[in-house]
Protein backbone atom coordinates (compact mmCIF):
# COMPACT_ATOMS: atom_id res chain seq x y z
CA UNK A 1 0.00 0.00 0.00
CA UNK A 2 2.61 2.87 0.71
CA UNK A 3 4.31 1.93 -2.44
CA UNK A 4 1.33 1.81 -4.56
CA UNK A 5 0.58 5.77 -2.44
CA UNK A 6 4.81 6.68 -3.10
CA UNK A 7 4.05 5.65 -6.59
CA UNK A 8 0.97 7.92 -7.12
CA UNK A 9 2.47 10.92 -5.57
CA UNK A 10 5.23 10.78 -7.24
CA UNK A 11 3.45 11.03 -9.99
CA UNK A 12 1.60 13.70 -9.25
CA UNK A 13 4.62 15.95 -8.18
CA UNK A 14 5.84 15.08 -12.19
CA UNK A 15 2.21 16.23 -13.42
CA UNK A 16 2.78 19.01 -11.72
CA UNK A 17 6.06 20.16 -13.26
CA UNK A 18 4.70 19.15 -16.57
CA UNK A 19 2.17 21.55 -16.15
CA UNK A 20 4.74 24.36 -15.12
CA UNK A 21 6.89 23.22 -18.27
CA UNK A 22 3.96 23.42 -20.60
CA UNK A 23 3.16 26.87 -19.17
CA UNK A 24 6.39 27.99 -19.68
CA UNK A 25 6.18 26.98 -23.33
CA UNK A 26 2.89 28.43 -24.18
CA UNK A 27 4.37 31.78 -22.68
CA UNK A 28 6.93 31.46 -25.06
CA UNK A 29 4.77 30.39 -28.11
CA UNK A 30 2.58 33.28 -27.69
CA UNK A 31 5.49 35.53 -28.01
CA UNK A 32 4.86 36.89 -24.11
CA UNK A 33 8.00 35.49 -22.87
CA UNK A 34 11.62 34.64 -25.19
CA UNK A 35 12.90 31.80 -23.92
CA UNK A 36 16.43 33.19 -23.28
CA UNK A 37 14.10 35.56 -20.89
CA UNK A 38 12.97 32.75 -18.86
CA UNK A 39 16.17 31.53 -18.19
CA UNK A 40 17.75 34.58 -16.93
CA UNK A 41 14.77 35.35 -14.63
CA UNK A 42 15.26 31.67 -13.06
CA UNK A 43 19.21 32.55 -13.38
CA UNK A 44 18.59 36.60 -11.73
CA UNK A 45 16.32 34.30 -9.07
CA UNK A 46 18.60 32.23 -7.93
CA UNK A 47 21.22 34.65 -7.43
CA UNK A 48 19.94 36.55 -5.26
CA UNK A 49 18.49 33.29 -3.46
CA UNK A 50 22.06 32.20 -2.70
CA UNK A 51 23.21 35.43 -1.78
CA UNK A 52 20.36 35.90 0.66
CA UNK A 53 20.89 32.63 2.10
CA UNK A 54 24.92 33.44 3.04
CA UNK A 55 24.11 36.43 4.27
CA UNK A 56 21.09 36.00 6.58
CA UNK A 57 21.15 31.97 7.84
CA UNK A 58 18.35 33.22 10.46
CA UNK A 59 15.81 33.06 7.02
CA UNK A 60 16.30 29.49 6.80
CA UNK A 61 16.85 28.73 3.20
CA UNK A 62 17.54 25.75 1.58
CA UNK A 63 19.15 24.18 -1.51
CA UNK A 64 15.71 22.92 -2.53
CA UNK A 65 13.95 25.65 -1.96
CA UNK A 66 16.28 28.03 -3.88
CA UNK A 67 16.23 25.67 -6.76
CA UNK A 68 12.35 25.30 -6.64
CA UNK A 69 12.24 28.97 -6.65
CA UNK A 70 14.60 29.14 -9.34
CA UNK A 71 12.44 26.87 -11.33
CA UNK A 72 9.08 28.15 -10.73
CA UNK A 73 9.96 31.93 -11.68
CA UNK A 74 9.62 31.88 -15.36
CA UNK A 75 6.12 31.17 -15.14
CA UNK A 76 5.32 34.64 -12.36
CA UNK A 77 3.43 36.13 -15.45
CA UNK A 78 1.24 33.00 -16.90
CA UNK A 79 -1.84 35.75 -15.75
CA UNK A 80 -0.76 37.90 -18.99
CA UNK A 81 -2.23 34.79 -21.30
CA UNK A 82 -5.69 36.51 -20.56
CA UNK A 83 -4.01 39.90 -21.95
CA UNK A 84 -4.59 41.09 -25.23
CA UNK A 85 -1.36 40.97 -26.97
CA UNK A 86 -2.04 44.70 -28.79
CA UNK A 87 -1.79 45.91 -25.40
CA UNK A 88 1.24 44.25 -24.23
CA UNK A 89 3.04 45.09 -27.53
CA UNK A 90 1.81 48.71 -27.35
CA UNK A 91 4.17 51.17 -28.23
CA UNK A 92 2.31 54.50 -27.17
CA UNK A 93 1.18 55.25 -23.33
CA UNK A 94 -1.60 52.78 -21.68
CA UNK A 95 -5.05 54.42 -20.78
CA UNK A 96 -6.55 53.88 -18.07
CA UNK A 97 -8.86 50.75 -19.00
CA UNK A 98 -5.34 49.49 -20.33
CA UNK A 99 -3.96 49.51 -17.17
CA UNK A 100 -6.73 48.04 -15.32
CA UNK A 101 -6.28 44.63 -17.42
CA UNK A 102 -2.55 44.68 -16.52
CA UNK A 103 -2.93 44.83 -13.10
CA UNK A 104 -5.16 41.88 -12.86
CA UNK A 105 -2.88 39.44 -14.33
CA UNK A 106 -1.55 38.52 -11.17
CA UNK A 107 -4.94 37.87 -10.01
CA UNK A 108 -5.56 35.84 -12.89
CA UNK A 109 -2.38 33.87 -12.69
CA UNK A 110 -2.53 32.57 -9.49
CA UNK A 111 -6.48 31.63 -9.99
CA UNK A 112 -4.69 29.29 -12.61
CA UNK A 113 -2.15 27.73 -10.26
CA UNK A 114 -4.90 26.63 -8.30
CA UNK A 115 -5.76 24.41 -10.52
CA UNK A 116 -1.64 22.55 -10.60
CA UNK A 117 -2.00 19.17 -9.76
CA UNK A 118 -1.99 18.46 -5.64
CA UNK A 119 -0.94 16.35 -3.68
CA UNK A 120 1.25 15.65 -0.43
CA UNK A 121 4.03 16.18 -2.16
CA UNK A 122 3.42 19.30 -3.63
CA UNK A 123 1.64 21.37 -1.36
CA UNK A 124 4.90 23.32 -1.09
CA UNK A 125 4.90 24.08 -4.55
CA UNK A 126 1.44 24.72 -4.70
CA UNK A 127 2.01 27.46 -2.40
CA UNK A 128 5.05 28.75 -3.80
CA UNK A 129 3.84 28.83 -7.98
CA UNK A 130 0.69 30.82 -6.20
CA UNK A 131 2.65 33.28 -4.60
CA UNK A 132 4.61 33.92 -6.75
CA UNK A 133 1.97 34.80 -9.02
CA UNK A 134 -0.28 37.00 -7.27
CA UNK A 135 2.80 38.68 -5.21
CA UNK A 136 5.19 39.33 -7.82
CA UNK A 137 4.13 43.43 -7.85
CA UNK A 138 3.97 43.74 -4.24
CA UNK A 139 6.68 46.28 -2.82
CA UNK A 140 7.65 46.46 0.67
CA UNK A 141 6.15 49.71 0.85
CA UNK A 142 3.07 48.73 0.09
CA UNK A 143 2.19 50.41 -2.95
CA UNK A 144 1.61 48.72 -6.61
CA UNK A 145 -0.62 45.44 -7.08
CA UNK A 146 -2.53 43.38 -6.53
CA UNK A 147 -3.00 43.45 -2.84
CA UNK A 148 -1.07 46.76 -1.34
CA UNK A 149 0.63 44.26 0.74
CA UNK A 150 3.90 45.53 2.95
CA UNK A 151 6.96 44.68 4.60
CA UNK A 152 7.28 40.91 5.14
CA UNK A 153 4.07 40.37 4.30
CA UNK A 154 4.98 39.93 0.95
CA UNK A 155 6.15 36.16 0.63
CA UNK A 156 10.37 36.09 0.41
CA UNK A 157 9.60 34.33 -2.99
CA UNK A 158 7.32 36.67 -3.99
CA UNK A 159 10.06 39.36 -3.27
CA UNK A 160 12.65 37.59 -5.05
CA UNK A 161 11.02 36.80 -8.49
CA UNK A 162 9.64 40.65 -8.32
CA UNK A 163 13.10 41.92 -8.02
CA UNK A 164 14.35 39.50 -10.55
CA UNK A 165 11.96 40.62 -12.88
CA UNK A 166 12.53 43.98 -12.36
CA UNK A 167 16.26 44.01 -13.27
CA UNK A 168 15.26 42.11 -16.70
CA UNK A 169 12.44 44.39 -17.83
CA UNK A 170 15.15 47.13 -18.12
CA UNK A 171 17.77 45.43 -19.30
CA UNK A 172 15.64 44.01 -22.02
CA UNK A 173 13.73 45.59 -25.09
CA UNK A 174 10.19 46.15 -24.61
CA UNK A 175 7.91 47.55 -27.36
CA UNK A 176 7.75 50.39 -25.25
CA UNK A 177 11.07 51.05 -24.57
CA UNK A 178 15.12 50.29 -25.16
CA UNK A 179 17.11 48.73 -23.12
CA UNK A 180 19.70 49.80 -20.57
CA UNK A 181 23.20 48.83 -19.40
CA UNK A 182 23.55 46.47 -15.87
CA UNK A 183 25.22 48.85 -14.05
CA UNK A 184 22.04 51.17 -14.81
CA UNK A 185 19.04 49.00 -14.50
CA UNK A 186 21.12 48.41 -10.79
CA UNK A 187 21.23 51.93 -10.00
CA UNK A 188 17.74 52.80 -11.02
CA UNK A 189 16.33 49.58 -8.01
CA UNK A 190 19.17 50.71 -5.64
CA UNK A 191 17.23 53.95 -5.67
CA UNK A 192 13.93 53.00 -5.51
CA UNK A 193 12.62 53.64 -9.75
CA UNK A 194 11.35 50.09 -9.70
CA UNK A 195 9.04 50.58 -6.17
CA UNK A 196 10.42 49.56 -2.75
CA UNK A 197 12.47 46.33 -1.62
CA UNK A 198 13.95 45.01 1.85
CA UNK A 199 17.44 46.83 2.53
CA UNK A 200 18.44 43.33 3.18
CA UNK A 201 17.09 41.74 -0.39
CA UNK A 202 19.13 45.00 -1.92
CA UNK A 203 22.23 44.52 -0.29
CA UNK A 204 21.94 40.88 -1.85
CA UNK A 205 21.09 41.95 -5.13
CA UNK A 206 23.65 44.41 -4.90
CA UNK A 207 26.43 41.73 -4.77
CA UNK A 208 24.81 38.99 -7.11
CA UNK A 209 25.13 41.70 -9.83
CA UNK A 210 28.25 42.43 -9.06
CA UNK A 211 29.41 38.93 -10.11
CA UNK A 212 31.02 38.64 -13.19
CA UNK A 213 28.27 35.29 -14.54
CA UNK A 214 25.43 37.98 -13.76
CA UNK A 215 27.11 40.53 -15.96
CA UNK A 216 27.69 38.44 -18.80
CA UNK A 217 24.41 36.47 -18.47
Amino acid sequence: MKQELDKKEKAITRQYWDTVSLLSNVLEHNQLKEADQQDRIGYYTKQIYRQLQKDYPEYGITDEEIETIAHLAPIHDIGKIRVPIEILNKEGKLTEEEWNIIRRHPLVGAEMTKWFPKGSETKQLNQYSYEICRHHHERYDGFVYPDGLKGEEIPLCAQVVGLADAYDALVSVRPYKKKITSKEAVNMILDGACGAFSKQLLQCFQKASMKRDWIEK
